[in-house]
């Protein structure tokens, strides 16, 4: 009876992990022609293999601000179905009905597999340039 509740943790399985959140740019983590958009990448890893079939949440401040679908992601970037392991590219618009030039941003991001398992919350805090830079 004791083997019973073992073997149901060892089938339940993790959540995907998230992990070395970066700007792509070792400069600047906003895009030169854009400054509202956010180029970031991070590392994957997801044992079950269906990252691919879930979504990943794009965060400010620990509030979500937009969904978006890892399927669309995993084909844009050339990645395959099933990958368990890997680097996504994201490009974050931010909504800015309460940031100003010169403020601090916390940014963070939360994937959910097709299993429907939940990731960590790696974050990346910068500070906003408006303008010429």
């Amino acid at each position: 009876m004791k083997l019973l509740p073992l073997l149901l943790l060892l089938g339940c399985g993790g959540g995907p992990q998230l992990t070395n959140l970066r700007c792509r740019d070792t400069a600047h983590c906003q895009d030169v022609e854009d400054p509202l958009k956010v180029l970031l990448a991070v590392d994957f890893a997801d044992d079950t293999g269906t990252l691919d079939q879930g979504v990943l949440n794009l965060r400010v401040g620990g509030s979500t601000q937009q969904t978006v679908s890892l399927s669309d992601i995993f084909t844009a970037q050339g990645i395959a179905k099933g990958a368990k392991k890997g680097t996504l590219r994201i490009d974050d618009d931010f909504t800015l009905d309460r940031m100003s030039q010169g403020q601090r941003v916390a940014v963070s991001l939360i994937a959910v597999n097709g299993a429907g398992h939940g990731s960590n919350e790696p974050s990346l805090t910068f500070t906003l340039h408006l303008g010429a830079r």
